[in-house]
């Protein structure tokens, strides 16, 4: 769904994506608007589904998931099926922080954390080749991560 951003949606988008506990108040100071439309801004940006959720970033290493990794999977067999299961089993495991369907030389990249390394063999081979379906997978291990923001640019 496509929805046309004026120069104030942009300047509340970015405000909320640097401080998503701002409040109305603050928001509508920041923008130059009262508070009933900078409300009715709000509203109609998450209506429209621009605006798709609000939540906590949280340290993994505070919460024992400090080692992440990219899980790369191949499927056997390409049809709708064998996708569905896949997602749907991959969307049910704790452990699994994104799933994306990618077009080239795999069939999904999970970006996957765990407490360690042993925690992350058992999610590979207790959960992740338990899936059928399955051809290959191969891991990534991230070092350190200098960039990782999670903000849309506008």
């Amino acid at each position: 769904m496509s929805y046309d951003l004026d120069d104030i949606d942009r300047k509340i988008l970015r405000l909320l994506q640097a401080d998503g506990r701002m409040t109305n108040a603050a928001l509508a100071e920041a923008v130059g608007l009262t508070p009933t439309p900078m409300l009715q801004r709000m509203r109609k940006l998450e209506q429209k589904g621009v605006i798709a959720g609000y939540r906590a970033v949280l340290d993994p290493t505070a919460c024992e998931r400090a080692t992440q990794a990219f899980a790369l999977v191949e499927l056997k067999e390409h049809n709708s099926a064998n996708h569905e299961r896949f997602v749907r089993a991959v969307g049910e495991m704790d452990e699994v922080l994104e799933v994306h369907h990618m077009a080239g030389e795999v069939d999904f990249i999970l970006k996957v954390a765990v407490k360690d390394i042993a925690a992350y063999e058992r999610f590979l081979l207790d959960q992740l080749n338990r899936i059928p379906g399955i051809a290959r997978t191969n891991s990534i291990f991230v070092l350190s991560s200098s960039k990782d923001e999670g903000i849309t640019p506008l």
